[in-house]
C-alpha cells in the first residue's frame, strides 16, 4: 500500500461560503450524551480510576457495581454481577476491573455468565490481574475481550458499545487519515493484530469513503488541529450519520481540550473516538472477534456412547491378553500404555499397527506380520514414559534383534522395579511427520480441560500450548491452533491440520466421558503427517484420580 493512496481528499476548497461547516446542532458539554452507555463491574479500590477515566474520554456510563465480599461476607459474585447487567436495559457493554478474577472462582459459573452476556448482546470486556492460562482460554472460547489498561477497557467497551450488532459477518478494516505516515502506521498496527485491512484508495471525501460498501469499519486518524480538525472532525460526524460502516477516529493531538475532539466528536453517538493508534486498532480488534464470536455456529461434540462404555470396561478390567505379571489395580498406578493405546482406539483415535507379546517368539511372529522397522515398548502400568525410561527400542529390523531387544527389554523392567509389566508392545514405527501434544488437564474451578502444543513432550516445558475447557466446538478446536507460535512448523510442511484439530475433539470426547476417573492423559508424541495422512498418537500415558 502506497503513501498516496492512503490520504483522503476532503474538497476543501477555498472561498469561506464553500467551505464544510461544523453542523449546527448543540455540541456543548453540558448537553447529555445519547451514546449507548456501559456499565462498570470492579472488584477492589479502583472504581476511581476507571470512572475518571470514563469521564475524560466521555464514555457514558449507565451504573456500575463493586463485586466481592462485604462487610457480612456476602456480596455478589463477579459472575452474578455479570448477569445481572446482561439482562438491564440501557446497557450497550459490560468492562469489568477484576483484581484476581481466578480467586475463589466458581469457573463454570463464570463461563454461564460470560455466554449469558454474549447472548444478551452485551459484551463483556476484562481487565483482569495475574496471569492463568486456563482462564484465558475460557475468557477466548467465551467470546470475552481481555484488555491491557484502563483506557482500553473503556475503548474497548465504549466501541462495542456504541456500534450496532451487523446482521452478516463484517467485511475488512478501511484505513484512512488525513496524514499519509498516519495511514500506513495505522494500517501497519491493524495488519499485525491480526485485521484485514483496506487502503483508501483515491476515495474524493469523507462522505464518499464511508458510503462505500464493503468495509466492516472505517479508521480515520486526524492528525491537524485548529480549524482543519474541526472541519474534518464535523465531516466524519455527518458521514457518519449516513452510513452504516461504524467509524472509529483517532484524534491524534497531544492535547484533548480542542473543539474538534471534545465538542464535536466526543458529542456523536456514532462514532468511537480514540486519543492513540494502538487503542483504536485494540477496539477493532474487540469489535471483530465479537463479531467472530457471534456468528459462527456451533457444532456440537459427537457423542459416541459405545466409546465411553468400552472404555469404562478398559479401565476396569483386571488383565489384558498378555499379562505376564499379576497386575497392580493400585489406581495410583495409572495405565499401561497397552491400555492407553486402547483407549485411543475406543475413541476413534489412531494408533500404530501393535501387538502386546509375552515372550520373543511371539515378539518374532508379531514383527514379521507388522512389517519391518518396528518399535519394542515396555508396557507397564503407570510409567509416564516409556522412552524416559529407557524402556523403548526403534529401528528394529531383523528377527534377531527382536529377540536380544525382548530379553533386554524384560530384564530393564525388571531392575528398574517394575511389578506391573503387561508385556512388550511390537508397534509399527512411522516415518515423517511433525511431533505434537494432546492433553486432558483436570481443573479444580472448570471441570477437564484439553491442551494442545507443537513439540511432543517438550511442548509444555517450552510454554507453547493452547487450551480449551470442555466442552468446546470444531471452531474453537482450529483456534487453539491458531494461538500457537510454533504452528508455522505445521504449515510450512502440509501438515493434515483437519486430523488434528479432530482427534483435539476426540481427546475432549474422552474427558467428558471419563472426567470422574481420569486425572490426567497425553498422547505425546502426537505425529501429524501431511496433508490427508492423519494423525498416529506414538506414545500417551494416564493418571487416574485416586480416591
Amino acid at each position: 500500500m502506497t503513501t498516496e493512496q492512503t490520504t483522503v481528499t476532503r474538497r476543501r476548497p477555498a472561498p469561506e461560503d464553500r467551505r464544510h461547516h461544523v453542523p449546527a446542532r448543540s455540541w456543548s458539554p453540558q448537553s447529555p450524551s445519547p451514546a449507548p452507555a456501559i456499565a462498570l463491574i470492579t472488584t477492589g479500590a479502583h472504581t476511581g480510576c476507571p470512572l475518571v477515566t470514563a469521564d475524560e474520554l466521555g464514555v457514558p456510563v449507565a451504573g456500575w457495581t463493586y463485586c466481592g465480599p462485604g462487610p457480612d461476607g456476602d456480596g455478589p459474585t463477579f459472575a452474578d454481577t455479570v448477569e445481572a447487567f446482561a439482562q438491564a436495559d440501557g446497557v450497550g457493554a459490560i468492562a469489568a476491573c477484576v483484581d484476581v478474577i481466578g480467586t475463589d472462582l466458581d469457573g463454570r459459573a463464570l463461563m454461564r455468565a460470560a455466554e449469558s452476556a454474549a447472548g444478551a448482546g452485551r459484551p463483556l470486556v476484562v481487565l483482569a490481574t495475574g496471569a492463568d492460562r486456563v482462564i484465558d482460554a475460557v475468557l477466548r472460547q467465551a467470546g470475552v475481550i481481555r484488555v491491557e489498561g484502563f483506557d482500553q477497557l473503556l475503548d474497548c467497551a465504549a466501541t462495542l458499545a456504541r456500534f450496532p450488532r451487523p446482521t452478516q459477518p463484517p467485511g475488512p478494516v478501511r484505513i484512512a487519515a488525513d496524514s499519509a505516515g498516519a495511514a500506513t502506521l495505522l494500517a501497519d498496527l491493524a495488519r499485525r493484530a491480526g485485521l484485514e485491512t483496506e487502503d483508501a484508495g483515491d476515495a474524493p471525501d469523507i462522505a464518499e469513503l464511508a458510503a462505500r460498501p464493503g468495509a466492516g469499519m472505517l479508521l480515520y486518524a486526524v492528525t491537524e488541529t485548529g480549524s482543519s480538525g474541526e472541519w474534518t472532525a464535523a465531516a466524519l460526524v455527518e458521514a457518519a450519520r449516513e452510513s452504516t460502516t461504524p467509524i472509529g477516529v483517532v484524534w491524534c493531538s497531544s492535547g484533548g481540550t480542542e473543539t474538534g475532539y471534545r465538542l464535536i466528536l466526543q458529542r456523536s453517538p456514532e462514532i468511537a473516538t480514540f486519543r492513540t493508534l494502538t487503542n483504536a486498532v485494540a477496539a477493532a480488534k474487540a469489535y471483530y472477534d465479537h463479531c467472530d464470536h457471534r456468528f459462527r455456529i456451533p457444532s456440537l461434540v459427537e457423542d459416541n456412547a459405545m466409546a465411553g462404555v468400552k472404555a469404562r470396561q478398559i479401565l476396569t478390567s483386571t488383565g489384558g491378553p498378555g499379562t505376564v505379571r499379576k497386575r497392580d489395580t493400585d489406581p495410583a498406578k495409572g495405565l499401561s500404555e497397552s491400555q492407553t493405546h486402547q483407549l485411543l482406539r475406543a475413541y476413534g483415535i489412531r494408533t500404530p499397527r501393535e501387538q502386546l507379546v509375552t515372550s520373543a517368539a511371539w515378539a518374532v511372529r508379531a514383527a514379521a506380520t507388522i512389517g519391518y522397522p518396528v518399535v519394542m515398548k515396555a508396557s507397564v502400568a503407570g510409567l509416564p514414559s516409556a522412552s524416559a525410561a529407557g524402556l523403548t527400542r526403534t529401528n528394529i529390523t531383523s528377527a534377531s534383534q527382536v529377540r536380544e531387544n525382548f530379553k533386554d527389554l524384560m530384564d530393564s523392567a525388571g531392575r528398574q522395579g517394575y511389578g506391573t509389566l503387561d508385556g512388550v508392545l511390537i508397534g509399527q514405527q512411522i516415518t515423517g511427520g511433525v511431533d505434537t501434544m494432546v492433553g486432558i488437564r483436570r481443573d479444580d474451578r472448570f471441570g477437564p480441560a484439553v491442551v494442545v502444543g507443537v513439540g511432543g513432550a517438550y511442548a509444555e516445558m517450552l510454554g507453547d500450548v493452547a487450551i480449551r475447557v470442555a466442552p468446546f466446538d470444531t471452531h474453537q478446536a482450529r483456534r487453539m491452533l491458531d494461538e500457537l507460535h510454533c504452528l508455522p512448523l505445521l504449515t510450512n510442511v502440509g501438515s493434515d491440520l483437519e486430523a488434528l484439530a479432530d482427534t483435539i475433539l476426540r481427546v475432549q470426547r474422552m474427558a467428558l466421558d471419563l472426567g470422574d476417573v481420569l486425572e490426567g492423559f497425553d498422547i505425546a508424541p502426537l505425529r501429524v503427517l501431511g496433508r490427508g495422512g492423519g494423525t498416529v498418537a506414538l506414545d500417551a500415558s494416564a493418571r487416574l484420580i485416586v480416591r
